[in-house]
């Protein structure tokens, strides 16, 4: 007959061992990739490290059409582009704060677009890093749009999300391209 002593050590060890067997066995929280909302589909590029929640309604833009992207989304209604957003990044000659990236980009926005207006700039967290949310409206031959971009630096990595569509239809797409760009990750 064991004594309770001896019994009582073997279950502390059993608990111990199947404590740390849970513990390495559970992924680590770079490799977590959430669950997409109800109609939205995740997708994962592991050569670019990033996954992101995209409607399952939308197509994916052909790469001929977005040589400047990593990937991009579309809502496209008989072969009419509606909305779009689209997934950037570039290497940076050195470590810098999402703030010393965006305020000379920021410079450059009246150049680019015709009747530049800002809307809105603010500073958000994302999942522990600082992110700039950029909004604005222009005009292209004479019709209104209204864009946001998303400006996120990861150590020497800027990674720039761009939505956009025609102003008035703006506001019914707006929950789709905050949805995506919450959802957007950085996987290492």
């Amino acid at each position: 007959m064991i004594n309770k002593s001896i019994k009582r050590t073997i279950g502390i060890c059993l608990t111990l061992s199947w404590a740390i067997t849970a513990i390495s066995c559970a992924p680590t929280p770079a490799t977590l990739i959430p669950q997409p909302p109800a109609g939205f589909l995740t997708y994962n590029d592991i050569v670019s490290n990033f996954s992101i929640p995209y409607p399952e309604d939308w197509e994916m833009i052909p790469k001929e059409n977005i040589e400047f992207a990593v990937v991009g989304f579309w809502d496209r209604q008989q072969n009419i582009m509606l909305s779009y957003f689209v997934v950037m990044k570039a290497e940076l000659p050195a470590e810098m704060d999402v703030e010393d990236y965006f305020e000379p980009e920021r410079e450059l926005f009246p150049g680019e677009y015709a009747n530049y207006t800002p809307i809105s700039t603010d500073t958000l967290i994302l999942y522990g890093k600082k992110a700039i949310r950029h909004t604005w409206i222009f005009t292209l031959d004479g019709a209104a749009f209204k864009y946001i971009r998303q400006y996120i630096v990861n150590q020497k990595t800027i990674w720039v999300l761009e939505a956009g569509c025609h102003l008035e239809s703006f506001d019914s797409y707006k929950n789709i391209y905050d949805t995506m760009m919450a959802g957007f990750r950085i996987l290492s």
